[in-house]
């Protein structure tokens, strides 16, 4: 089974100002705890401002945990809402120069400070990424509902011709196993992304709605047979890096 963890990059602020100092003591935790990982998984996938809140780039996150010689192959989410079709190019070509195996396109969330979207759709910029040939060294991955009502809801998204189509966090393996039957149908390999079940990750769910009652007891059997479903997982700890670590440790078992 291949297990990508997902990692936040530092946030630029503290108490609304910039701080170098701080900001520097905040790096070495993320590239500490990426180094952490290197024996518990496959991967790390580095979010881009997820809530909309400054954060150091992921693909300039990317850059120092390569700087520290760790040989975990890294992934980076791209947010679309906030930036030109420029701007994307430029954040392609640094993550390809940089070694990236991959790059999620997502809308991203409304920015904390507020900003002009642009109105690149996601599946629109992979296919302007894909004809300019981008596609040739680096993989690119759409994110799809956790439930999907039917085909044609993401059909564009099925058209864009992603390497892989990442789930929102999901709660039911009979839900991943219809997603699973709709991508296989069209050659899209499926990363299912699963919340590790935690006290401090409760909030981050209600907020999306997560209802993890199906494994939330039994979350190590449930990722294996997510596994077992999808071509990859990927483990999101949003508020709780030691119970992601905790959970991966379990599952090396």
């Amino acid at each position: 089974m291949k297990i990508t963890f997902e990692l936040n990059p530092p946030k630029i602020l503290k108490d609304q100002r910039f701080d170098l100092v701080l900001l520097n003591q905040e790096i070495q935790k993320f590239t500490k705890r990426a180094s952490e990982l290197i024996d518990l998984v496959n991967g790390i996938h580095l979010t881009d401002s997820v809530l909309g809140i400054p954060r150091i780039s992921s693909v300039t996150a990317a850059s120092m945990i390569k700087r520290t010689g760790n040989p975990l192959n890294l992934s980076c989410s791209l947010r679309a809402r906030d930036r030109n079709y420029t701007s994307i190019c430029q954040f392609v070509s640094d993550a390809i120069l940089i070694g990236v195996k991959g790059v999620l396109v997502l809308m991203g969330d409304d920015p904390v400070g507020g900003s002009i979207d642009v109105g690149l759709k996601p599946s629109s910029v992979l296919k302007m990424l894909n004809y300019e040939n981008y596609n040739s060294v680096i993989d690119f991955y759409l994110t799809i509902p956790a439930k999907i009502k039917s085909p044609s809801s993401i059909q564009k998204k099925i058209n864009a011709k992603p390497s892989a189509f990442v789930t929102q966090s999901i709660a039911s393996l009979a839900e991943l196993g219809e997603i699973v039957d709709v991508a296989r149908f069209h050659n899209i390999p499926v990363v299912a992304c699963i919340m590790v079940p935690s006290n401090n990750n409760q909030m981050s769910a209600e907020t999306i709605g997560l209802d993890w009652k199906e494994y939330q007891n039994n979350a190590v059997d449930f990722i294996k047979e997510a596994g077992d479903l999808a071509n990859e997982v990927l483990l999101t700890s949003p508020n709780s890096f030691r119970s992601g670590v905790e959970l991966l440790e379990r599952l090396r078992e």
